[in-house]
């Protein structure tokens, strides 16, 4: 928290200061950690609030980027920053907001938070469920050493609703009982949109200077060093393709002004996203141009414009980010070798050839290059992953039948 912005925002709420929850309906405690779990949460809140009118639903989120986007896709409710997992203070909160469910997105499991829900006998469902070898050894060690987690982890009330046959035995692994595990696939597919209003995307076309025979490249979710590759790269295409325009979207945005530097410092004009939403911005005359995004929640319209998108967080052996969105709206999409936080869904597009992988500066320059001479088979590797996507879709019903149950029970 101290350390760092993402965590440091917010931190009243962080330490237990927060509104308390009035009324008599049933209370269910909805949690992402950051902007993916909280937009995956998007379908089951939807559902619930469809099957369950008589519930509230409240949202938190642990990072300030989850928060924002959580603010926005849940207008109607009440959004707050996850408690920091101190005992004193989770239960403070729970008190405080009286859950009568908790449902947790993929495996936000805090040792003494899901400690305070069980001592208060409140069910917890995990909907996306996925744990790694390294969450699996972390809490079977803890499990050893506090008997209290071990009770709450095991607590017969809770339900797993996992994404995979193999993340299910490892929730069996921890000693949860078989009779609570389900095997419901993610949501993730379910949340993807195929498509943009065509009126939004036309907004942002006009704000963006982009024209009908513009070439748009996005990169999205870059990291630190992957901005300066693609800058590199687009100065090379740009030479030979004058329509082609490049936007960036750093993962987090407090780093938009260090990537302005940047682009500037590599003989560029940056725009940005927040600059040129201003009735008194005027554009340079120059196609030296590079639009910068810095603003919160914008990916997928950011997307929609593209017409071949570069992934980050994927050169950088980091583990890679979402690349199912735009592969959801049909985009040619190509990303680093770095991908093991997304393996399944890359072993998926890549074996579907619905998605390019390069390892290297050149192999990226050559691939987008190929997009750019061969935009017939670029077409047809975004339909693909589009098919794809669509095959993929229905957790959400299989997690709702289960979440019907615990609630009606």
């Amino acid at each position: 928290m101290v350390t760092s912005k993402r965590y440091r925002t917010g931190l009243n709420q962080r330490f237990g200061i927060t509104t308390d929850r009035t009324g008599n309906k049933p209370g269910i405690w909805v949690h992402g950690a950051s902007v993916g779990e909280v937009i995956t949460a998007k379908s089951i809140v939807k559902r619930i609030d469809e099957e369950f009118p008589e519930c509230e639903i409240f949202i938190s989120a642990t990072t300030n980027t989850g928060f924002s986007v959580a603010e926005k896709t849940f207008s109607d409710k009440n959004v707050f920053f996850l408690p920091a997992d101190l005992s004193w203070i989770t239960k403070k909160v729970i008190l405080k907001k009286k859950p009568n469910f908790i449902l947790l997105v993929e495996l936000e499991i805090w040792p003494n938070f899901l400690i305070s829900a069980y001592k208060k006998k409140i069910p917890v469902i995990i909907v996306n469920g996925r744990i790694s070898d390294r969450s699996l050894k972390a809490y079977r060690a803890l499990s050893y050493i506090s008997k209290d987690f071990r009770k709450s982890l095991t607590n017969e009330m809770n339900t797993f609703c996992a994404r995979t046959e193999l993340d299910a035995q490892r929730f069996r692994d921890l000693g949860i009982a078989d009779k609570q595990i389900f095997v419901t696939g993610t949501m993730k597919y379910d949340n993807i949109p195929t498509r943009i209003d065509e009126g939004v995307s036309k907004e942002l076309k006009g704000l963006f200077h982009i024209n009908d025979d513009d070439l748009v490249l996005v990169g999205g979710s870059t990291h630190d060093g992957e901005e300066e590759v693609l800058v590199r790269i687009y100065a090379k295409l740009n030479e030979t393709y004058p329509n082609l325009k490049l936007i960036l979207v750093p993962r987090h945005i407090e780093r938009a002004r260090d990537v302005a530097r940047l682009i500037e410092k590599m003989g560029f004009v940056s725009v940005r996203k927040t600059e040129a939403e201003r009735s008194h911005y005027e554009w340079q005359k120059t196609k030296k141009t590079i639009i910068l995004i810095d603003t919160v929640g914008d990916l997928g319209k950011i997307y929609s414009l593209s017409n071949y998108v570069f992934v980050g967080k994927s050169l950088i052996p980091s583990g890679g980010q979402n690349m199912m969105e735009p592969a959801g709206l049909g985009k040619p999409v190509v990303f680093g070798p770095h991908t093991f936080n997304f393996k399944e869904e890359t072993e998926l597009l890549l074996k579907n050839d619905a998605a390019k992988v390069a390892k290297t500066e050149v192999e990226l320059f050559e691939t987008i290059e190929t997009f750019i001479r061969d935009p017939e088979t670029a077409k047809e590797m975004g339909l693909k992953a589009q098919k794809i996507i669509n095959e993929k879709r229905g957790a959400t019903n299989r997690n709702i039948e289960i979440i019907r149950n615990i609630i009606m029970n």
